[in-house]
């Protein structure tokens, strides 16, 4: 029988407040049938949901580069509860307390980007959404309620073996031309470490930390190599019926309609990177999938790079660092898409030459979620996002006017959209990455 995570840092015999060190991680082998569902989550009103949609922008240099995330706000002091010791505001630099949040958001489909155990603006406003969709407090840094939802998570850090498999995705550096890269059978990962930093939503900085006896990272790993990783396996998730994606704010949203009240309830989180230039950004509107391909190769046309278009189109296969990354969901506006990243450090931010790029994990969960047909909103703005969270809500009887229409009159006609994008070729991708 598999023991439960233990944490020191609820010091249930003593309640005292525990200023350093908060958590004691104990490892624990995960079985292979999946934990227990989390939670439910709870109703929230509308208002709410939307007004903590915030950007998750973490930072970097480089897939290891130093952190250069804005740091969050400090939070204001709080007091010490018994029996629930944490810290009482953020810390700096690398902190497991983090650590275990961000694992927690993760789960939830709440990402704050890449697990790296560091707070910022990215971790707080992910935390915030997620206090806001349960129609809770939104703090600046996790409050006592929050604290003890982590304390019980299960099994927050697991142990994992490397595969074979793991290795057959390893094919070196990335090749610095077109066509060098369109010669490769796979654009796979640059080493062993950045493959299971993916696989784990994680970065190599956080997988040597979590394993101090890998003394030469990544070169001491290999097939049979026992990691302790990140558990980011999670309960049943809930497919969005209608998809946000928030321009000034680079993110993705999913919403479905509760339940119990009726109203739409703020599901997923995902931060999402735009066009670097504004002009290649798209216009704000209805949107709707249509096209869907799992490991998508990319068309790389000389003309929409600048260069001489004599040298030719070169089809890059697919793989995990391909520019679109591990999944393809196309739009209804024609060559543009939501697609992976072959750099998840650097998605949260306008970077992309005009589509909408996840992590390949959160788009790797976006697609077993959307299918063709499911609408997209395109806002620039949170307050339209405000405003179209607002239509979604359904008219009470009191709002309704009784003399608007006999009630036996039709249904009036849907707005007429335009033609739908031809699909593109299952794998291909259009101009724009």
């Amino acid at each position: 029988m598999m023991k439960p995570m233990l944490f020191a840092a609820l010091a249930l015999l003593t309640g005292a407040v525990v200023a350093e060190e908060p958590f004691r991680i104990v490892v624990e082998d995960v079985p292979e049938t999946a934990p227990a569902a989390l939670p439910p989550v709870a109703t929230a009103p509308v208002a709410a949901v939307s007004a903590a949609s915030a950007v998750a922008d973490p930072k970097l240099t480089d897939d290891e580069g130093p952190v250069v995330e804005d740091a969050a706000p400090e939070a204001g002091p709080q007091e010490p509860v018994a029996n629930c010791p944490h810290r009482l505001r953020p810390p700096a630099g690398y902190d497991e307390e983090v650590l275990m949040l961000q694992i927690f958001l993760d789960r939830n489909n709440f990402s704050a980007g890449v697990i790296d155990g560091v707070w910022g603006n990215g971790s707080r406003k992910a935390l915030a959404a997620w206090q806001a969709a349960r129609g809770a407090e939104q703090t600046t840094w996790i409050d006592v309620p929050t604290y003890a939802e982590i304390a019980t998570m299960a099994e927050p850090i697991s142990r994992y073996t490397i595969t074979a498999e793991d290795v057959a995705l390893v094919t070196g550096p990335t090749p610095p031309t077109w066509a060098e890269r369109a010669r490769m059978k796979l654009m796979g990962y640059d080493t062993l470490g950045a493959c299971i930093a993916e696989r784990f939503h994680t970065s190599e900085r956080t997988l040597r930390t979590l394993n101090p006896a890998i003394v030469t990272w990544p070169d001491d790993l290999a097939e049979g190599t026992v990691l302790n990783v990140p558990n980011v396996r999670m309960a049943a998730l809930e497919k969005p019926e209608h998809l946000v994606i928030v321009l000034e704010e680079c993110l993705l949203l999913g919403y479905v309609t509760d339940a119990g009240t009726g109203l739409p309830r703020l599901c997923l989180r995902f931060p999402c990177s735009i066009a670097r230039q504004r002009a290649n950004r798209p216009d704000k509107g209805s949107l709707k999938v249509v096209t869907m391909a799992p490991a998508p190769n990319y068309t790389y046309d000389p003309s929409n790079y600048g260069q001489d278009s004599s040298v030719g189109r070169m089809v890059v296969p697919a793989g995990p660092r391909n520019p679109v990354g591990s999944r393809w969901i196309g739009l209804s506006l024609p060559s543009y898409g939501i697609h992976g990243s072959p750099k998840p450090n650097t998605v949260g931010r306008p970077e992309s030459r005009g589509c909408f790029r996840l992590t390949n994990w959160n788009v790797e969960k976006l697609f077993e979620l959307v299918s063709v047909g499911t609408p997209v909103e395109i806002v620039a703005t949170l307050q339209e996002l405000d405003a179209l969270v607002a239509s979604m809500t359904p008219e009470t009887e009191s709002e309704a006017d009784p003399k608007a229409a006999p009630e036996t009159a039709p249904a009036p006609a849907e707005k007429p959209t335009a033609d739908p994008a031809v699909p593109a070729a299952a794998g291909k991708e259009p101009a724009h990455a």
